[in-house]
């Protein structure tokens, strides 16, 4: 591990100047804001400790449909039954990834690695949609990058403690909280819970695999979060045979510590005709999880075990992942300027006889709120058929 990162010294260096030379001459006048800073006039701070993470404010936010309260109508009102922005709530991301080396293979210049259009926000006094469509540069054809919807969303409002919402997204998408979110991850990879297929039953996908999903969810009191969700295997479009239960419920300790808990019972059924199903294979996930989001820093912690039944459905496989991350932004009294982040993961395969460790060191550099550079080195070390291995990414994401 060491010895790689002084390998790469001289590459790091260069890498962290030329973020430092970028924000000094290209960008000291450029605050481009995306769309639901633009249409509520509010810097991206007020919801992002160091954006895309979410803060207190930002979990709320996303709660009420992109709203600062539940049920509130849109500015422009048409008529009695029809009301919403005057602003298209239109935002485009596009990901950099100039340099990329793994010790085990080749290094990689993908200049443009990924470029995502959301459109969100309310529709309706009740109603709220969010779609995504994006574009990677490991999805190409002819043409190019290739188009894909990862996640849609159309959520109906009666309260704050009764939201219905519609989804092909991963699992936990409607959980406002950092620990299983994908979108809201730091980091070029994904901490190991949501990584993970663990005996494979799920069609050998993770959590973060999108799916189709019918979901309840709110705050029936002001402190407690909940989740249940009807969902069919991961990464199959038409939800055929669905038989996915998740419980999720969240409670804030204090107005900084949240403590939670998570349940997931499914099946992947020999009918959809998956290769990875030839049987009925059942599978379940379990787990607690803890996040502590104060002023600059965000602290998020979880615990999972992993059941799934084998290929043959003859024998239940079992496997345990835990990760604790750690973030702490530095800023100007307005917003995050650098953002250091360190992540260990541990997480065991086939059948708990192999225990793999992981560490993942990322420094962060906002040239502006919705411009970030960053600088991540992640090395990996384990057991059996799990290659040791170490990684050196930079990548930059631009929001407007």
């Amino acid at each position: 591990m060491f010895i790689y990162i002084y390998k790469n010294y001289q590459k790091l260096s260069i890498s962290l100047l030329l973020i430092v030379i970028t924000n000094s001459f290209l960008l000291t006048s450029a605050e481009a804001i995306p769309a639901f800073a633009r249409d509520k006039q509010m810097v991206c701070s007020s919801c992002h400790t160091a954006w895309p993470a979410l803060n207190s404010f930002g979990h709320k936010f996303k709660e009420n449909g992109y709203r600062f309260a539940p049920l509130t109508e849109g500015k422009n009102k048409i008529s009695d039954d029809l009301s919403w922005s005057d602003k298209i709530p239109l935002s485009t991301i596009i990901v950099g990834r100039p340099y990329d080396k793994k010790d085990s293979g080749n290094s990689k210049t993908r200049a443009i690695h990924e470029v995502e259009l959301m459109v969100a926000g309310p529709v309706s006094k009740n109603v709220t949609a969010f779609f995504e469509i994006e574009a990677e540069d490991e999805d190409t054809n002819a043409r190019g990058y290739e188009l894909g919807i990862p996640t849609a969303a159309l959520t109906y409002t009666v309260s704050s403690a009764v939201n219905i919402q519609l989804s092909w997204a991963d699992i936990l998408w409607f959980d406002p909280y950092n620990t299983y979110s994908s979108g809201h991850r730091m980091t070029r990879g994904f901490n190991s819970i949501l990584e993970q297929s663990f005996g494979g039953a799920d069609n050998n996908k993770s959590l973060k695999t999108s799916r189709q999903n019918v979901t309840l969810y709110g705050r029936p009191i002001k402190d407690l979060f909940y989740g249940v969700s009807f969902s069919g295997v991961a990464d199959q479009s038409e939800g055929e045979e669905a038989d996915t239960v998740t419980l999720r419920a969240a409670y804030q300790l204090t107005p900084e510590i949240m403590l939670g808990g998570l349940a997931i019972n499914g099946s992947c059924s020999a009918k959809i005709g998956l290769a990875n199903c030839t049987v009925d294979r059942d599978y379940s996930r379990y787990g607690i999880d803890l996040e502590l989001n104060k002023a600059n820093m965000i602290v998020n912690a979880a615990y999972m075990q992993a059941k799934d039944d084998n290929s043959t459905g003859t024998t239940e496989l079992k496997n345990n992942a835990y990760f604790v991350q750690a973030l702490y932004t530095f800023g100007n009294g307005k917003r995050a300027i650098w953002a250091p982040l360190v992540r260990l993961d541990q997480y065991e395969k086939v059948n708990g006889t192999e225990d793999i460790t992981e560490l993942t060191l990322s420094l962060n550099y906002y040239f502006s709120e919705n411009f970030r550079g960053m600088v991540e080195f992640w090395d990996r070390s384990g057991d059996g058929t799990t290659v040791d291995d170490d990684r050196l990414t930079v990548q930059v994401y631009a929001a407007f």
